[in-house]
């Protein structure tokens, strides 16, 4: 193999491979959505990172996360799946 078979080979799989928000679909089921993130915020406490999918890009949603004798207490605006996400992996 040559070096310009070799590199247009690469140029067409990278092409291939790409992804934008266009072929993204509908609903927090887009390709390429950011992942839920879980800081520590001190004993006990955390910050908690989510996503939303407004005016054709990915918005942050913050939240906060607190363990209370009933159990994990999330309090902020993220998508219900990422509360249960939150809860299941704090709650253990």
């Amino acid at each position: 193999m040559d070096r310009r078979t070799l590199l247009t080979s690469m140029a067409a799989a990278a092409a291939g491979s790409a992804c934008t928000a266009k072929d993204a679909g509908s609903g927090s089921d887009k390709t390429g959505r950011p992942t839920l993130a879980i800081e520590s915020d001190g004993p006990g406490r955390w910050r908690v990172r989510s996503w939303a999918w407004r005016e054709n890009a990915w918005h942050p949603r913050i939240a906060r996360a607190a363990r209370t004798g009933a159990g994990i207490e999330v309090s902020g605006p993220i998508d219900a799946a990422d509360r249960a996400k939150v809860v299941a992996r704090l709650g253990a």
